[in-house]
This record gives C-alpha cells, structure tokens and sequence, in this order.
C-alpha cells in the first residue's frame, strides 16, 4: 500500500475505501480510479489516497476505533458545532454516549500502540479533528491515571474544544495564509467556546475551561490569556498536546499533513517550554510513529514497509523488502529497534525505482 496524491490516482487501485461524512463508502477498496473519480474526491476535500502498490497490499492501518464510534462521534460534533452557530443549546447526552464509546473502544486496546485514520477530507477538517484530539486526549488522561469522572469531563472538553470556531469557520477553510485580522478573529475562538459551553448546566465547567485554555501553553506564550504553567488546567494541558498533534499530521486547507513522527519531534522539543511533558511522554508512548502500511528505510539501507505496531511506537514490525539494491525473496517481519543497523532511518514517499520495478502494480 502507497499513499499518493489524489492527482496520482488515475489508472492506481484502491486499498482502502472513500467514506462519506456518515461513513458511507464513496469508493470501495479494490476500485480502480478513473480521472473523474479522483476529480470528485479532491472536491470533497480529498488530497490522498491509499492505492496497491504490489509490494504490501495487505498492509493497512488499524484503526483505534470502529467505524460505527467514529461515525457517530462526527456526527454529534458537528450537530454541537453547527448548533452553536444558530444558538441551538448542546445535546449532551450526545457527547456523553460518543466519549463512552471512545473510551470503550481504546479500553480494548489495553497499553497498546494505537492508530488512526490517516486518510480524511480537509473539507471535514474541523469534525474529524474534534474526535481525533478527543481520542488523543483521552490516551493522555488514561496513561497519567485520570480518575474516570475527570476522563469523561476531558473527553467532553476535547470533543467540543473547537466549538468557537463556528464564529471564523470562513478562515479555517481558508487556503493560504491570514492577514493580522483575520488572526485576531482567530484567537477569540477559545474564549468564544468558553462562553457557548458555559451556559450548559448539565455540562462539566472542566470542559467549558479546556475550550477556553486549549491554546495556552506553558510559557505564557499561547492565547487567549497567557497563561502560563499551573496556572492552565491539567485537562487543557492535555488537549494542548492532543490539538498539536492531530492538527500537524492533517491535511488542512492552508497546510499538508506530516508524517506521525515529526509531529512527535516537534512535541518533544516543545515539552517543558510549550507543552506539559508529562502530557507529551504519555501520548508518545502510545501512538504509532510509523502507521501499519508505511514504507520505510532502515539504518542499514534496507527498505521495508510496517505491517504490524511493536511493544514500543519506535519498534514496529517491518517486512524488510528490498536489500542492497536487490529484492528479498520471501521477505519476513521483523522487529525492528529503536536504534541501531534495524532502527527506522526514515519514511519513503515512494518505493526505490529498482524494488519498483520488479512489479507489476
């Protein structure tokens, strides 16, 4: 499997299906794309696709919550933001019962390396990201030890952290970048989502203050207030690292996703000065820095591709390929470590031309 460029589609089949935003197969897996095809999907927001590449077709993510979860927690994030639009009050029984499934499902995950869909709209962006931060701020709560009633207030909070935007949804599907104004409009979303999430009685004021807080950092170098260390609630501090994170590895409309890990590069450095370490040690060490299906180049020079995640996000299995120039015949998985000749050296974007062209895709 090979992630290209919906540009790069046509002629290429389909590993894994095109979903609408009820989760409804556009295209199944198996497809072989037409240039009209990829022509609808990229209007929709499309900017990759998975497509066979004859060397690991049976390689594709895990995803860390069902399609059912994922689906209907779309859905009521995007009730609760477009209802903030029009003063329609937030269900939060919904919210409730779409934190509950998440939480189930990553508590059968167990410890764990988890993963996530890497293939999404950026015309969706705003939805998709609410559950992906609310998924990785409930991986944070749990490995810190959140008491329950605090991981059911901090997935709430991550759900609905972005639901000021309704006020500036124009400059988040904006392509390119913000004048000075449109940024001061920008930054008024935190304090925005405070003021909708707080006349809800029935919802926790810990999730009201996680929208208010989400882009405070511990420098006092974030908005809208500066907060500075303590003085940010832990759950926010949570949601901080989440929201970085999803944000960096998603296609946006002003900006390409990056690879899972340079987004935990970029935490990493930030950890003590922006971020709350003990926030980034703990979402590290429980997502994949080399999704199921990536092709990768090792230390030695070998190439391979992810077919499983290890005990440790920096030690997946690979199914070493190719060799000194030469294919392996028969290749098997192996563990690769963190360091060393089998570390992980880098991700390829495609494979070497002479392991390419040895098959027929």
């Amino acid at each position: 499997m090979l992630i290209v460029p919906v540009r790069d589609g046509p002629g290429r089949r389909l590993a894994m299906a095109i979903r609408d935003q009820a989760g409804r197969a556009l295209l199944t897996a198996g497809t072989v794309l037409t240039m009209g095809q990829c022509e609808a999907i990229a209007r929709r927001g499309y900017r990759h696709v998975a497509v066979r590449d004859g060397l690991a077709d049976d390689a594709a993510p895990h995803d860390a919550i069902s399609e059912r979860t994922r689906t209907d927690a779309q859905r009521i994030a995007r009730q609760a933001l477009e209802g903030a639009r029009t003063g329609r009050a937030v269900r939060t029984q919904d919210v409730v019962r779409a934190v509950d499934a998440i939480v189930g499902d990553l508590r059968g995950a167990g410890g764990a390396v988890v993963e996530l869909s890497a293939l999404r709209s950026a015309t969706d962006y705003t939805y998709v990201h609410c559950v992906h931060v609310c998924v990785y701020a409930l991986l944070i709560g749990h490995g810190l030890g959140l008491p329950e009633p605090h991981l059911r207030a901090l997935g709430m909070g991550a759900l609905l952290h972005d639901v000021g935007k309704v006020f500036c949804a124009d400059l988040v599907a904006r392509e390119g970048p913000l004048g000075p104004e449109d940024w001061a409009r920008m930054r008024r979303h935190p304090r925005d989502g405070f003021d909708i999430l707080r006349r809800h009685p029935d919802l926790h004021l810990y999730a009201a203050h996680v929208a208010f807080q989400h882009h405070e950092r511990m420098d006092g170098s974030g908005y809208p207030r500066g907060l500075q260390g303590e003085r940010i609630l832990p759950l926010a501090r949570m949601v901080a690292v989440a929201d970085v994170y999803d944000a960096i590895t998603a296609d946006r409309p002003h900006a390409p996703a990056r690879p899972p890990h340079a987004a935990v590069e970029e935490l990493r450095a930030g950890a003590g000065t922006l971020f709350d370490p003990d926030c980034v040690a703990a979402l590290t060490r429980r997502v994949a820095l080399y999704p199921t299906g990536t092709p990768v180049c090792l230390a030695d020079g070998s190439v391979g591709v992810v077919v499983e995640q290890g005990d440790l996000p920096e030690e997946p299995l690979v199914r070493l390929l190719g060799r000194a120039g030469r294919r392996v015949d028969d290749p098997e998985p192996a563990t690769v470590a963190a360091a060393g000749p089998l570390a992980v050296a880098g991700v390829l974007r495609c494979w070497p031309e002479w392991l390419a062209a040895e098959v027929a895709v």
